[in-house]
């Protein structure tokens, strides 16, 4: 078998009909006079749970004037009133701003609304760094990281559906700084070489919200995207791959009283072209629920089908392996009568491909493989979570078990060579394989934030995991992963700072050492190793009017030793300065 490695919210009044209108001609004596005083604030906080309603109390008496009376009908319109005619937000958006070590940022966005019409917006998204980044052999090389993307998205209001749509061009570039090679090493992969990769996409829609299940909700989608590897690779790779990916689905909802029902019918085709090409797959997705909004619980419940198909050309017959899913869906969320304690329990899960495109999106440094399985996810939580001394307190906390079939495990390799004056070379090309095996997650989470003020937030995160790989592989996840902040909202200024961290994490590392006459050299294995990280994160916005702030940005600003991805360390202390403005 022949393996080819590639890479208005809208608020409408309910229309009261009535077959016929009398019209009756009063007097109205009304007794009392009205004053205009200075408005007071209340004397205690008002809880936004519970509105209350303040009605004025007017005593009036009414006198007939006339025993008149019109039965003819008379039409009444209902009054309608949208969210673009109280909120009219102004065309343009615009953040911009540079830092250093150098680095950019751009996004813009200009749209126009009509309530009665439609909308259209386009965009534009820019992120950048430029500097170098000494890797772990103590090498710099080409460390740019780049990400933009464009689009337009327009949609036209048919009473009460809207039909829309969005065209879309997302390009991302990296470069291998994390290579290395020796000297005396030879090897196909260059350090520094780019990794660079486009996914273009067109989303077509048509139906309904989904807010308002009082009447049938409905909706049919389209989505055609073609994904583009522009990376730099060794001539003996081809051409460079492609991947065509045409999706469609459909889904429909009702509420019945306190009952609700839905379903959702999807399909989805990915097909590899040039080097990738030969491999098709496609993966079917059906899915049922029930909802109930009780006063004591509020459950939806359900299940997910997914038929996943993959085809690989061989000679002489094509390898073809399928699979079937069955996941339960159950989200239970229950009321006891008081905000401060609210059980619930969750029992859900998906699907995901290993497709070309999926894979580099996942780890843009990864081989350009395509994996004959799909990632299969099992998940359940359960746990507490409420609101204390009127909403100032809230928490969550919640224990939960995931099994994951297929999980993805990133492998990278290195090569040993003899340089004949009884030294070893080094190539270490920085290019992950991606390995499938069974791994189960245990996680004891909680979290917590506290607000003394309406202007002042704490919050904390503490998440503890419990591993267990059926292959004796290392994963790549921490053992524990938190979050402690603060931040503060006021009228002109706003500021937030954020330390976020991870425990040590290990990924696998294979070895080949120097071959010996025409035998390949033997394949050792052991592992790479993050430390536990802090990133210290601040930012700060200063209105300096209505439409008008100045930002700035701080990331590791305790200059730590971070990874997102395993031999590529992270910019160390790094600022960001720059406007927003609406105008």
């Amino acid at each position: 078998m022949k393996r080819v490695i590639f890479a208005a919210f809208v608020l409408a009044a309910l229309p009261r009909l009535a077959a016929a209108q009398v019209e009756k001609q009063v007097e109205v004596t009304k007794a009392y006079v009205p004053r205009v005083e200075g408005a007071s604030k209340l004397p205690v906080e008002p809880d936004m749970t519970d509105t209350t309603r303040l009605r004025p109390e007017i005593d009036y008496s009414i006198t007939p004037l006339s025993l008149r009376t019109s039965l003819t009908t008379r039409p009444i319109r209902p009054a309608t009133v949208t969210y673009w005619e109280f909120n009219r937000p102004l065309p343009f958006y615009l953040k911009a701003g540079a830092g250093y070590p150098l680095n950019s940022v751009l996004d813009f966005y200009a749209t126009t609304q009509n309530p009665s019409t439609g909308y259209l917006m386009g965009y534009v998204n820019h992120e950048g760094r430029y500097a170098d980044i000494r890797n772990v052999f103590g090498v710099e090389n080409n460390s740019v990281r780049m990400t933009n993307r464009a689009g337009v998205a327009a949609g036209k209001y048919l009473g009460r559906h809207v039909i829309e749509g969005e065209l879309s061009y997302d390009n991302r570039m990296y470069h291998r700084y994390g290579a290395f090679v020796s000297p005396d090493a030879e090897s196909l992969f260059v350090p520094g070489a780019a990794v660079d990769f486009g996914d273009a996409n067109l989303d077509l829609r048509i139906g309904d919200d989904f807010q308002d299940l009082s009447r049938t909700n409905f909706e049919v989608a389209f989505r055609g995207g073609m994904f583009f590897d522009h990376s730099e690779w060794p001539e003996a790779y081809g051409e460079n791959a492609r991947q065509l990916t045409l999706e469609g689905h459909g889904r429909i909802a009702r509420a019945f009283g306190r009952s609700s029902l839905s379903a959702t019918l999807g399909y989805e085709y990915l097909r590899g072209q040039r080097s990738a090409s030969g491999y098709d797959q496609g993966l079917l997705h059906a899915a049922l629920r029930y909802g109930f909004a009780g006063g004591v619980v509020r459950l939806e419940v359900g299940a997910d089908f997914y038929r996943d198909r993959m085809e690989e050309a061989a000679d002489p017959e094509p390898v073809v392996t399928t699979g079937n899913y069955l996941i339960p869906f159950a989200h239970f969320n229950f009321n006891l009568g008081t905000p401060g304690l609210k059980p619930f329990l969750e029992v859900d899960g998906g699907v995901s491909d290993n497709s070309l495109r999926s894979l580099m999106r996942k780890n843009p440094y990864a081989a350009p493989q395509w994996l004959d399985k799909s990632s299969v996810d099992y998940c359940g939580r359960f746990g507490l979570g409420g609101s204390l001394w009127r909403n100032r307190f809230g928490y969550r906390l919640y224990a939960g078990v995931t099994i994951h079939d297929n999980r993805l495990y990133w492998a990278a390799y290195r090569e040993l060579s003899d340089d004949g004056a009884g030294g070893t070379g080094e190539a270490f090309p920085a290019v992950f394989l991606p390995l499938t095996g069974r791994q189960t997650v245990t996680s004891f989470n909680g979290e917590v934030e506290y607000r003394p003020l309406s202007v002042l937030t704490f919050d904390l995160g503490v998440h503890g995991y419990l591993y267990n790989d059926e292959e004796d592989w290392n994963n790549g996840a921490p053992s524990f992963a938190g979050n402690v902040g603060v931040r503060y909202e006021g009228r002109k200024v706003g500021f937030g700072v954020e330390a976020r961290m991870q425990s040590e994490r290990r990924w696998m590392l294979l070895t080949s050492g120097p071959a010996s006459g025409t035998d390949a050299g033997p394949v050792s294995v052991s592992s790479f190793e993050a430390p536990f990280g802090v990133d210290l994160r601040v930012d700060f916005d200063w209105k300096v009017s209505g439409r008008v702030a100045i930002f700035a940005e701080g990331r590791n600003l305790l200059d730590r030793e971070l990874y997102e991805y395993p031999w590529f360390p992270e910019l160390g202390a790094r600022f960001t300065v720059g406007v927003k403005a609406n105008f």
